[in-house]
């Protein structure tokens, strides 16, 4: 029988011979309580784990990374310990969870691991068309400020909290900072006429977008569908009304189109009876293109 608090409209798998764990990832200052309810309102199958970063949620004591290298080492180590036991599993990033999500993805390969049967990319476009940015980890009360209010997410009266913004300023500006020199900075058309995605070989990992209607950092679609760059597998696009903050506000419309791609993964790895694995590089498929789909 289902919780009454699960998501409606999401796909159980009552024959499924065993779980499949989705480990989440949160976005820039912010910590894996965002995914609080989600273990309640996703199919019985799915086993949700987070993997918080340094210096965020109860990691606050801790230091937080300013360099890609050490993050994706120590986070590689943390997310092997999660999933290193032959089961299938997935993963899915909000905003810098994106990114951290598929610079783990290729550690895991760099490192012979079996690779994740699907990933969720949240609220950001394709690395590869980020602008490189130098300037965050200098940048003024001001400039923080005026692009937290601009992201929306942040009460308006944190915003004026003098005291919070202090806080939570050395964390924010660690974490623009990896955003803005994010090493996935090749061009599209470089990697397509390389063969590879931004951040070396493209993936085998089917890719599904999630993006705000009203989000602006996601307001190019073009910058949106680039991330069908970074796989050879099927990617596809998910828009949701409201803003950078969609997957909270928009919660049973995006925790259902997650339930329905990770049921159809695991169908797929129940087929094959094993998990999937890492491939040597091969060429990109260029023409690929996203699906789309509009959701409420």
């Amino acid at each position: 029988m289902s919780s009454p608090n699960r998501t409606p409209n999401v796909p159980e798998m009552p024959d499924a011979p065993t779980t499949l764990t989705l480990v989440c990832l949160a976005h820039a200052g912010g910590s894996v309580a965002l995914y609080r309810d989600w273990q309640h309102r996703l199919p019985s199958f799915v086993q949700v784990r987070t993997l918080e970063l340094p210096g965020h949620g109860m990691r606050r004591s801790v230091a937080p990374h300013t360099e890609w290298p050490a993050l994706v080492a120590q986070l590689a180590d943390e997310l092997l310990a999660l999933v290193d036991g032959g089961a299938p599993f997935a993963l899915f990033g909000h905003s810098m969870g994106s990114l951290v999500g598929l610079e783990l993805m290729h550690a895991l390969r760099e490192r012979g691991k079996p690779a994740p049967v699907w990933f969720g990319a949240s609220a950001t476009i394709s690395p590869a068309r980020r602008k490189h940015e130098t300037h965050w980890l200098d940048c003024s009360h001001d400039e923080m400020i005026a692009c937290l209010r601009e992201r929306g997410g942040t009460p308006a009266e944190l915003l004026d909290d003098a005291d919070f913004i202090d806080f939570m300023l050395p964390l924010l500006r660690a974490d623009f900072h990896l955003c803005g020199t994010h090493p996935a900075r090749m061009t599209t058309h470089t990697m397509a006429r390389a063969g590879t995605s931004a951040g070396g070989a493209a993936l085998d990992c089917p890719i599904d977008v999630f993006v705000g209607r009203d989000d602006p950092a996601t307001a190019n679609s073009t910058d949106v569908d680039a991330w069908a760059q970074q796989t050879r597998g099927p990617c596809e696009v998910h828009w949701f009304d409201g803003g950078h903050f969609f997957i909270d506000t928009a919660r049973d419309a995006v925790l259902a189109a997650v339930a329905e791609s990770l049921a159809q993964r695991m169908q797929e790895a129940q087929r094959t009876h094993q998990p999937q694995t890492a491939q040597d590089p091969q060429p990109a498929n260029t023409t690929t293109q996203p699906l789309h789909r509009a959701l409420a």
